[in-house]
């Protein structure tokens, strides 16, 4: 059984019909993606899941159970953790606090502690800067404190949304790096990118959505040298 399963999954924002029966699983251990356009439907796959955006029709189980039942906070505790495009940090807070924040679910005083020093291993910036205040650090240093304060819930499944978005190419690498360290240490990660080519040389298997649907599948290999993907995503 798939650690995640989407089931002809058909979402909307009022009238606007976002997701017209996607369906992709995630198994236990991988990093899969989902590349596409602007307005695809990317993000509001990745909405889905974790219960902020709520499907009209079709199912979303993960380990068995039904998420379509569970409001978005009760969607952290079963082990799904988003980092949300644009990072979404709390500005006015520290990155201590930050962190601290994306333990809400947790009453392990000690454990938080414990990965609290954890994301520091994982992002030594962050140590460098965790009484100084969100809002103001840099671009990429944000992108670090989301997934770092992501991994404060001790997820299964990390949601990562457009996690490149506006870096420089030199920390572009050294995220997806991180996001490879993670998936090793055990973490299971589904993966939005704009950046296909990134996204596709990090990923084991990947998914190509268009206009809300799901138009091709298959290894993140073979989708490098798919001819759609490449004239699509890739510039070639």
């Amino acid at each position: 059984m798939a650690m995640l399963e989407l089931e002809n999954v058909h979402s909307y924002y009022g009238n606007i019909h976002a997701l017209k029966g996607i369906s992709l699983t995630v198994d236990e251990g991988e990093i899969v993606t989902l590349i596409g356009a602007n307005g695809a439907g990317k993000s509001s796959t990745l909405r889905t899941i974790s219960g902020i955006l709520h499907p009209k029709r079709g199912s979303v189980k993960f380990e068995g159970k039904n998420l379509t039942e569970y409001p978005a906070h009760q969607v952290v505790g079963l082990g799904i953790s988003q980092v949300p495009e644009g990072r979404g940090v709390f500005a006015r807070l520290t990155v201590r606090e930050n962190l601290e924040m994306g333990a809400f679910v947790r009453t392990d005083k000690e454990g938080i502690n414990e990965d609290i020093e954890k994301g520091f291993a994982l992002f030594p910036r962050l140590k460098e800067r965790q009484n100084q205040v969100a809002g103001t650090l840099s671009g990429g240093e944000q992108q670090m404190l989301a997934m770092a304060r992501a991994l404060m819930a001790r997820p299964k499944l990390l949601l990562l949304d457009e996690p490149s978005m506006g870096l420089a190419p030199i920390l572009v690498d050294s995220i997806f790096q991180t996001i490879v360290d993670i998936n090793k240490t055990g973490t299971t990660i589904l993966l939005v990118e704009q950046n296909a080519l990134m996204a596709l040389q990090t990923a084991h298997r990947g998914y190509v959505i268009q206009t809300g649907e799901i138009v091709l599948s298959d290894s993140a290999v073979a989708l490098q040298s798919n001819e759609m993907v490449q004239s699509a995503y890739l510039g070639h």
